[in-house]
């Protein structure tokens, strides 16, 4: 079995790239794979880049050219729930687009014609992720992961979200549309991220300060639960 683990950023692909036991780096269309082994598991490990369609592309690319049985999506985002902290962890139960409207055509908000109106990742990886959790004592959060094309540093944009999307406790840029490709291709995932910023609160500040506390906490995360799956 081979898992496949995404991070948009350098900063969030690094520490567990380094962990690993590398067989093989490849580059297609500018993305690169390194596929080896962590924490004695069969992994390939990619930096998507930011945004949407970067992540699409390159989750479409992974399946076209690795043979891959589950998805973990890591790396950083902002909090929306009140008592959240930086390094607090999100477990996704639901992944949703907080810029996408067609409910004039009597779709749900968030939901892309065709698709679901949310995501639902794999309630197998979810359960071995909370064990991962609860063993560790870390504090995380339950609840639906917002996606969307812009980094949210402003109360308005943080309270529009909070409307539309009322039970979205972090938001990010590129969750959901990992989600949407692993829907299409019929393959479980998860979506892991550690808050590196509170959004709206000064969070383009605290994300530069913070990013290394959660791209931390996140790949220690995610190098205990690969040996699970």
């Amino acid at each position: 079995m081979t898992i496949a683990i995404i991070g948009a950023m350098e900063e969030e692909v690094t520490i567990l790239r380094e962990a690993m036991e590398v067989e093989e780096v490849k580059t297609i269309a500018h993305v690169e794979f390194t596929k080896g082994l962590l924490n004695g598991t069969s992994v390939v490990l990619l930096r998507s880049g930011i945004g949407k369609v970067n992540v699409a592309i390159a989750t479409t690319l992974l399946f076209e050219h690795f043979d891959i049985e589950a998805v973990i999506n890591t790396g950083s985002a902002g909090g929306l729930h009140p008592e959240a902290n930086i390094g607090d962890v999100v477990i996704s139960d639901g992944a949703i687009y907080h810029d996408v409207d067609v409910t004039g055509f009597n779709y749900a908000y968030g939901q892309v014609p065709g698709m679901p109106a949310i995501f639902t990742p794999d309630a197998t990886l979810v359960e071995k992720a909370k064990t991962v959790l609860e063993k560790s004592n870390k504090t995380y959060w339950m609840g639906q992961i917002g996606t969307g094309d812009s980094f949210i540093n402003r109360p308005d944009q943080m309270e529009l979200i909070k409307k539309n999307c009322p039970n979205v406790v972090a938001i990010e840029m590129e969750a959901t549309a990992v989600a949407q490709v692993c829907h299409q291709y019929q393959k479980p995932f998860i979506i892991l991220r550690a808050l590196s910023d509170i959004a709206g609160k000064e969070s383009h500040i605290s994300f530069n300060e913070f990013i290394e506390v959660a791209a931390k906490e996140s790949s220690e995360m995610v190098t205990e639960l690969v040996s699970l799956i």
